[in-house]
């Protein structure tokens, strides 16, 4: 009798375990905020005013003249900072050039056709190039010959572009021209390195305001002014 009974009471089946019978609720990633990181959503006292770095319209202003200048300055002669080697050099009449001169007859074709009329037409080269006394730029243009028999070194060198719009010259007629001499032998380079030495400041790009004045060129509306302030 009891071992019928023993043969009817179920099998106990043997209890899981706890931690495999719960469901593992994987644990939240805690992401590290940066200094300097920008949140997707930002609460609104973290939120940036409104139009907050946007660029206002701007609209150029309509000036009157190319730059504003003051001629003044441009007519003054500091006398503590006139240097005394330019009358020194002047003196000296019997100093003959130091550097070999082309005559006309030795211009060719092909330096006239070299010539630079704009600024954009010249080919900077270090290494080949001739430079310009006004600008000081070493390009590959053909440049101006000072026939004074006086000029030192390359001072009698200048490009097209800068006889044009500080002298009102052109280097083509120049250089077919036997007695010509350069700004420097005739006293009026306005270039920064003369005008220093002179102890009056440089210019700097003047020929704009020189034409806006119904001038042709820098020479010429210098000479204007120093006439309307004497």
């Amino acid at each position: 009798m009891m071992s019928s009974l023993a043969d009817l009471t179920p099998p106990t089946t043997p209890q899981k375990k706890k931690q495999a019978s719960q469901k593992v609720t994987p644990q939240k990633r805690k992401f590290r905020v940066e200094v300097g990181s920008e949140r997707r959503n930002p609460s609104r006292k973290a939120r940036p005013p409104e139009n907050f770095a946007v660029e206002e319209k701007y609209e150029p202003a309509t000036l009157s003249s190319p730059r504003t200048v003051d001629i003044r300055r441009l007519v003054e002669v500091d006398d503590e900072h006139v240097d005394g080697r330019k009358k020194k050099r002047r003196s000296h009449s019997s100093r003959r050039s130091q550097y070999i001169v082309k005559s006309v007859d030795e211009i060719t074709e092909e330096d006239l056709e070299n010539i630079a009329y704009r600024s954009k037409d010249k080919i900077w080269d270090k290494e080949n190039g001739s430079s310009c006394h006004q600008c000081r730029q070493k390009t590959l243009d053909t440049k101006t010959v000072c026939r004074s028999g006086y000029c030192v070194g390359v001072k009698g060198q200048f490009c097209g572009p800068c006889l044009k719009n500080r002298y009102g010259e052109d280097v083509r007629s120049v250089l077919l021209d036997p007695t010509w001499s350069c700004p420097i032998c005739r006293g009026m380079c306005n270039c920064s390195l003369c005008r220093k030495k002179e102890g009056r400041c440089a210019t700097g790009i003047l020929v704009g305001l020189a034409r806006f004045n119904g001038h042709d060129n820098v020479h010429e509306y210098l000479e204007s002014i120093q006439k309307e302030l004497q």
